[in-house]
């Protein structure tokens, strides 16, 4: 009596498969809710990509503490104009209303939530009539001037090339987002959103003439736009990919079950992201979740998970067409489960310890990724032995559809004659294949040490999105629109008033707040000087310059009089944006002292001045080269007041001279060297009657003798150190750099000669250095004048130097992580390591050729590489699963090849058209991260079937394949003979040509069995005389037996079958 299977059985009167449907079911309901707030949930905002950590992260916090930032809004559209500015002023007012307003406005009403979202508003022209009034009176050209870059843009110009005036200059309106806006994404799109409806309902601005740039406008613009592509993609993805699905299966009730496998999988992975968020609120108490949401690369999984769980139902389907051919309909999905249980569970274990590795990265949405997308691949295997099999054993497949899946052969082969005649030339020709395929990995796989990494929000987006159109607009009539800040810290050791002596103390020179304001302009004309900066912007244009008559009592008494001024409006200064007073950690009133001088600076998104692309990190490097020259010469500054003061002497009243070197004929003094720097602050140092400059070349030349063999007179070095000594002293002192040679200071101290030697050693070099942002410890000398550099421009290039390092790290803790697993299984070190060779074959292909290409890997192309390696993992598994098996029952590793070829070679064809393919759609996305995914999932599937069916079978087949369960020697059939293949469900015994009536027959196999060396023979067959010579495998099909015996061949198959069956039915 036939036992029914595991799915038929019933308990409490309900079939087992109904009670799996009904709990998957359950699960499954779930998800949707989890799927569409996973989705509302997406935010991208660079500056939580690292780690807080780290002290970018801490600058950007502690900048924020202080000033607005960078959370504005800016606004302007054609036509927008400062002739024009009826339009703008009414959308200011708009925005922030006035407090009469406020007071009789409904509490629900759009007036009362602008004033909830919007701090402040500022145009062009309201800054432009705030410089023209008291006390600063500039003229109108002047005040533009000063703006232009920043709120005003260039004049227009008529076909002569004149300018049309002012009044043809675009401006602009700024708006400032509250905390309270920027607190969660969906608010802060609200805002964002709020400004634009209210341009166009309420001020009559045609929509298509509107631009809109700022941080918040590219946070929200990627949100949408990924959340747009992958909603409509998607849709077009399944279409594609179902198409496919039927080519490769025909067979509609099959691509239905397999194309749900897919779909459910990857909605399950966002679903897990959601609910990982409430987990994260609701049991480990966090305010909002900080893993468990959405990202531009977040929205990638999906993509991943599809073509994972595809693949692993497409070799289940492969595994349950067997079962059918071989054991017949009942219990085939329970068979199919037990042969695919094991291979498939390792397949996703080994891919989520691959894409898991990227969990060390330092940046946040690679971390997630990783995280999210190794526990969706785990889940899949869930999904896999649930759905299916209930799918399977519930709507079983008819037997003609099983024959038409193996191409209607009477045979047991799967695979078509072309792929059969391709895999055995690879098999024969093992050696050639292998050394050439290895070859061609290194060759190519050299580029990756030719990689280089880009991180920049606006390339998330395509070259043709409308917000790139907006920018390219807006850099072009009115100015650049990133924001870097740079924040000079005073300390308050290092200020006075200007009633006191700049040199009271002996140790420093302090500032009034008049050189204060200088210092803050200097920095700035010279930040405005690289090309990526169209403006900058400090408390210093929003004040009088300092006076430069030349007369000494006309600058002191008219610097006297702006200092006092500047003084009695201290407090309306800091109450601007511009000016800070710091206060210690926690607190909102004990003040630390420094002064906090903000510069801001507008960076160029799209490209410089020059029409180049923008590399954050070489512009950093830029800007630190132009700001911290002028702030070590202040140091240095204090240092000749120390040597002054050391010898009675002092900064003011003094004439002093500055050493430089230069070899050349007509050199001059660079006023932009170290020396030139160091000289124009003391030359404008209050007081100073005198500064010169000298070039001691030739007198180190004449300390070091006459060159040889040129015929010159020895020069008498101490009487031209005498002669030199003489003329420096009538200097109060001479100003040298440390890097002058030490020998002339020296000689020259030895005659009298006051000489201040100088460091040259960068402040952020110094002892005491904690960040920037943090006061240095208390030392001997009083703590220096420092600049911060913050804003999203150091943010960026900190995220884009980690992305190297992440790469290659997770890159190397992947290969070690998956190697240590295929160790294990294999249960052998060298077949561990040589089973990875195929695995890192689509990253070596894929990565190198970016870097051959010179394509620069930017966030969304980097945890591409531990998809790759997952993917490639995934279908050598099931190879080697068949490999091992055949290995098992005899075969050689010929024979065992081709019975991998024959029976997993077709899923992985599968897997890769109908995943590469399907996803290939991706890339006519308008969001590069998905556009990215859709080329590259193609090339990795595409590389990763070439290493694990032209690559990896030469492996197993050549000296290597001992390593990987092989047995010692290959046989005659391994040099080219064409031998058949036994099926798996029948392992061919060993049996003497001369009598196959005597072979015994094969029981069914114990499917599912780990890939583990093949088991010694038992002591009662170690005692059995050992039988005739055999070849290695027979195939018992008449089809392929020829001779007297070929009848009796056949024959001797359908027995069994037939006891196969019988013994299946009675288990």
């Amino acid at each position: 009596m036939n036992q029914p299977s595991f799915l038929a059985r019933k308990t409490w009167g309900l079939s087992h498969y109904f009670l799996l449907a009904m709990a998957a079911a359950f699960v499954i309901a779930f998800m949707p809710r989890g799927v569409r707030f996973a989705i509302q949930s997406n935010t991208n905002k660079a500056e939580d990509w690292l780690p807080d950590s780290y002290d970018e992260s801490k600058d950007l916090r502690w900048f924020r503490d202080y000033f607005i930032g960078e959370q504005f809004v800016l606004v302007s559209w054609d036509g927008c104009t400062l002739g024009d500015t009826e339009k703008l002023n009414l959308l200011a007012r708009k925005l922030v209303p006035s407090q009469q307003s406020l007071a009789s406005a409904d509490p629900d009403s759009a007036t009362a939530t602008r004033a909830q979202w919007y701090s402040r508003v500022i145009t062009g022209p309201s800054v432009i009539e705030e410089l023209t009034a008291p006390p600063l009176e500039l003229s109108r050209g002047d005040a533009i001037r000063r703006l232009e870059g920043a709120l005003v843009g260039p004049p227009a110009y008529d076909a002569a090339g004149k300018s049309l005036g002012h009044d043809t200059r675009v401006t602009c309106l700024i708006v400032y987002l509250t905390p309270e806006a920027t607190g969660s994404n969906l608010t802060m799109r609200r805002a964002v959103e709020a400004i634009a409806e209210t341009a166009v309902a309420e001020c009559g601005i045609p929509a298509a003439s509107l631009h809109m740039g700022g941080p918040p406008v590219d946070n929200i613009t990627i949100d949408v736009e990924g959340e747009r592509t992958l909603l409509r993609l998607a849709s077009l993805a399944g279409l594609v990919g179902v198409s496919l699905a039927y080519w490769c299966l025909r067979s509609v009730k099959l691509t239905g079950i397999v194309f749900a496998v897919g779909v459910i999988s990857a909605g399950m992975s966002l679903a897990v992201v959601f609910y990982f968020g409430v987990f994260e609120v609701v049991v480990l108490g966090l305010q909002k979740p900080h893993l468990g949401t959405v990202d531009a690369i977040l929205m990638s999984m999906p993509a991943v998970v599809y073509v994972l769980g595809l693949s692993g139902a497409i070799h289940t389907v492969n595994y349950y067409r067997d079962a059918r051919r071989d054991y017949g309909l009942q219990g085939a999905a329970e068979r199919a489960v037990k042969m695919g249980w094991w291979p498939c569970t390792l397949a996703a274990f080994t891919t989520a310890v691959g894409l898991g590795s990227l969990y060390t990265s330092d940046i946040l949405p690679i971390k997630k990724f990783g995280m999210f997308t190794a526990i969706a691949v785990l889940g899949t295997v869930v999904i896999l032995f649930t759905i299916l099999p209930v799918f399977l054993h519930r709507f079983p497949l008819s037997d003609a559809l099983i024959k038409k899946q193996g191409g209607n052969r009477d045979d047991e082969k799967h695979l078509p004659d072309w792929a059969q005649a391709l895999f055995g030339f690879v098999l024969r020709r093992h050696n050639l294949a292998f050394a050439a395929w290895l070859g061609v990995m290194g060759l190519i796989g050299f580029g990756m040490t030719k990689i280089e990494t880009e991180v920049q929000l606006l390339k998330l987006l395509d070259e043709d999105a409308d917000l790139i159109h907006d920018y390219a607009w807006l850099e072009t009539h009115l100015g650049n629109l990133v924001p870097m800040e740079v924040v000079l810290t005073i300390p308050p050791e290092r200020r006075r008033e200007a009633d006191q002596h700049a040199e009271a103390d002996g140790h420093q020179y302090r500032l009034t707040m008049t050189e204060r304001a200088e210092l803050i302009r200097q920095l700035q004309g010279r930040i405005e000087s690289l090309p990526e900066i169209s403006r900058a912007l400090s408390l210093g244009t929003f004040l009088p310059s300092a006076s430069g008559s030349g007369y000494h009592i006309t600058d002191s008494i008219l610097d006297y009089i702006t200092n006092s001024s500047l003084r009695d409006n201290r407090s309306h200064l800091l109450a601007g944006d511009y000016l800070r007073m710091e206060t210690k950690s926690g607190s909102d009133t004990q003040l630390t002292g420094r002064e906090l001088w903000r510069i801001s600076a507008r960076v160029a998104a799209l490209e410089d001045s020059q029409g180049n692309g923008i590399d954050y990190g070489k512009f950093v490097h830029q800007l630190q080269g132009v700001v911290d020259p002028l702030l070590l010469a202040f140091e240095q500054r204090d240092e000749v007041v120390r040597a002054l003061h050391a010898a009675d002497k002092q900064l003011d009243n003094s004439q002093m001279i500055v050493l430089y070197s230069n070899d050349a004929p007509d050199a001059k003094f660079d006023e932009n060297s170290p020396a030139g720097v160091l000289a124009d602050v003391l030359r404008n140092s209050e007081g100073v009657r005198g500064l010169q400059a000298f070039n001691v070349a030739k007198v180190v030349d004449a300390l070091s003798g006459p060159a040889e063999g040129d015929g010159a007179a020895e020069i008498d070095a101490d009487a031209a150190i005498a002669k030199v000594a003489a003329a420096f002293s009538k200097f109060d002192a001479v100003v040298a750099l440390d890097t002058l040679d030490e020998t002339l200071l020296t000689k020259l101290r030895e005659q009298g000669v006051l000489v201040a030697t100088v460091s040259t050693t960068p402040l952020a070099e110094g002892p005491g250095v904690v960040t920037a942002s943090e006061p240095l410890f208390d030392g001997e000398h009083p703590r220096p004048i420092r600049a911060v550099f913050t804003g999203m421009v150091p943010l960026v290039y900190k995220t884009q130097a980690e992305l190297l390092v992440s790469l290659r790290d997770s890159i190397a803790w992947a290969t070690v992580l998956i190697a240590g697993v295929m160790m294990f299984v294999l249960r052998n070190i060298v077949g561990g390591l040589v089973s990875m060779i195929p695995n890192v074959f689509p990253i070596a292909m894929v990565f190198g050729s970016l870097g051959w290409l010179g394509i620069k890997v930017d966030i969304g192309i980097m945890m591409t590489a531990s998809v790759a390696l997952g993917v490639a993992v995934d279908d050598t598994i099931h190879y080697l699963t068949w490999f091992r098996r055949g290995i098992a029952r005899g075969l050689s590793r010929h024979d065992a090849a081709l019975l991998a070829y024959d029976r997993c070679g077709t899923a992985m064809l599968q897997t890769t058209i109908i995943g590469g393919l399907g996803l290939s759609v991706f890339a006519t996305s308008t969001f590069t991260p998905t556009q990215q995914f859709g080329y590259l999932m193609i090339t990795m599937l595409a590389a990763a079937l070439v290493g694990d069916l032209l690559m990896l079978p030469a492996i197993l087949v050549g000296p290597l394949g001992r390593f990987l369960g092989g047995e010692a020697a290959a046989t005659a059939e391994a040099d080219g003979a064409e031998t058949a293949v036994a099926a798996p469900d029948k392992p061919t015994e060993p049996t003497a040509p001369e009598s196959p009536a005597e072979a015994i027959p094969a029981s069914p196999p114990q499917a599912g069995e780990p890939l583990a060396e093949p088991a010694a023979m038992t002591e009662e067959a170690q005692q059995r005389p050992a039988p005739a010579p055999t070849p290695p495998a027979v195939d018992l099909s008449a089809s392929t037996v020829d001779g007297p015996h070929a009848a009796l061949h056949a024959k001797l198959r359908s027995l069994r079958r037939d006891a196969a069956r019988d013994s299946s039915s009675g288990s």
